[in-house]
């Protein structure tokens, strides 16, 4: 039978704050959509938050997987203080759906910090309850970024990763953007090929 675990870990971003228009910031929204490609087709589950500086995250899969992850998310050149607050067996995942769900700093999230006093997001500073009451909310939160064609699975990799994908490495196979010049190249070169081939047969 197949062994479920949870994770919750957090971190300090080392990343310079970048908003775009949509609201999220550049990194982040790099982060989600390699996160997303790479956990649908390993089975992991996430939730992720971003917050003044501060990642808060949770994963859920088999222990193999998440034990993996977090090895690579340790080495992770863009963050660091890593920090694991929760790590049990669980029955059953609690958000199949989501391969990486993102909660922004809304009124949810700024309602739950003024209720324990916090000026700031900090989960350095969280109890347990705390911890929990955030993975609740983060649970029943809806993600402005769900329906945006930039951050789904499909979305194209970008230069950087966050510990889920490896770099390219050089001599591997060409990104998936080369493909079509690629194609119109050899077509070229067939049709130049065709032609020489045709003034050959009409000189002799």
């Amino acid at each position: 039978m197949t062994e479920l675990v949870r994770i919750v870990y957090i971190s300090r971003a080392d990343f310079r704050p970048t908003t775009a228009e949509d609201g999220v910031d550049a990194n982040v929204a790099q982060i989600l959509a390699v996160s997303r490609r790479n956990n649908h087709h390993s089975g992991v589950v996430g939730m992720l938050h971003y917050g003044d500086g501060c990642f808060f995250q949770c994963l859920e899969g088999e222990r193999s997987k998440i034990a993996a992850l977090y090895r690579r998310l340790r080495r992770d050149g863009r963050h660091h203080d890593l920090k694991l607050l929760v790590h049990e067996p669980i029955r059953r995942l609690s958000f199949p759906d989501w391969s990486m769900k993102f909660i922004p700093t809304d009124d949810h999230v700024r309602g739950l910090l003024d209720e324990h006093g916090f000026s700031e997001f900090d989960p350095y500073r969280f109890d347990h309850h705390l911890v929990e009451r955030m993975l609740k909310l983060m649970q029943g939160s809806a993600d402005p970024t769900h329906d945006d064609p930039v951050f789904t699975p499909s979305a194209p990799a970008r230069s950087t990763t966050f510990a889920h994908e490896p770099p390219t490495q050089a001599g591997g196979p060409a990104p998936s953007g080369r493909w079509p010049l690629i194609i119109s190249l050899l077509a070229l070169s067939l049709s130049v090929l065709s032609l020489l081939l045709a003034i050959g047969r009409s000189g002799t």
